[in-house]
């Protein structure tokens, strides 16, 4: 009775074993199914069949989200304040000029970055048709409204005379002061001035050398054709 005893035994402890063994030879076969908490595309493969692939050392896929895509863009430090969680937002690719994508504001840093003094924003765009893909360079329009916009004038009002930016503003009697203003953003075509200038003052454009500080400027006027 003891030597039968001592075989069931002996028999359960391989039957136990063969069972752990089995065990791990299926957690071998789960693994060569990746399974994602998304359905997504694999945009990056690092392995190929038959590589040796260690636990938590190796990338094995990188994949992306493609219903919805997050974008990130950095806003200056004068509009940081404007922007909002909720937020609307146009989305904008160079090779469909044509589309425009809407989006939304989801979140941002809270906190400006110290080397470039702006803030990151994610912004996501619904695309359920697929024709976003990510990694694709886009343009955001932000409607920031600010709260004190500043006076904005054409740039070829801008002069440079004795290393001071100023313009020529012209009074209305036809006279002719050069004002020093403070700059602030280069739109292009456009400067903002931050001080020096109030709205609805006139400005002379590209203004030569021989305009001087006091002289009169003849404005000029449209007139209708002499009849022949």
């Amino acid at each position: 009775m003891d030597a039968l005893g001592k075989a069931v035994a002996a028999s359960r402890s391989n039957l136990g074993a063969a069972e752990a063994n089995l065990a791990r030879l299926n957690d071998l076969q789960s693994y060569q199914t990746v399974r994602a908490p998304f359905a997504g595309v694999i945009t990056l493969r690092n392995v190929d069949a038959g590589v040796l692939v260690t636990e938590g050392s190796t990338l094995l896929y990188r994949i992306a989200q493609t219903d919805r895509l997050r974008i990130y863009l950095n806003v200056p430090q004068a509009d940081a304040d404007s922007v909002r969680p909720g937020q609307k937002a146009t989305l904008v690719i160079p090779d469909l000029a044509s589309r425009k994508f809407p989006a939304v504001v989801t979140r941002t840093a809270n906190a400006l970055d110290p080397s470039s003094r702006t803030l990151l924003v994610e912004v996501q765009a619904a695309n359920s048709a697929g024709l976003l893909m990510p990694g694709m360079y886009a343009q955001v329009d932000l409607a920031v409204p600010r709260k004190e916009p500043p006076l904005v004038i054409p740039g070829d009002t801008l002069t440079v005379r004795d290393n001071v930016t100023q313009v020529a503003v012209i009074a209305s009697d036809g006279t002719v002061h050069f004002q020093r203003i403070q700059l602030g953003r280069d739109l292009g075509d456009r400067l903002e001035v931050l001080a020096g200038l109030q709205e609805g003052q006139s400005l002379a454009i590209n203004p030569s050398d021989s305009v001087r500080e006091g002289v009169k400027v003849k404005p000029l006027r449209a007139e209708k054709p002499a009849a022949p």
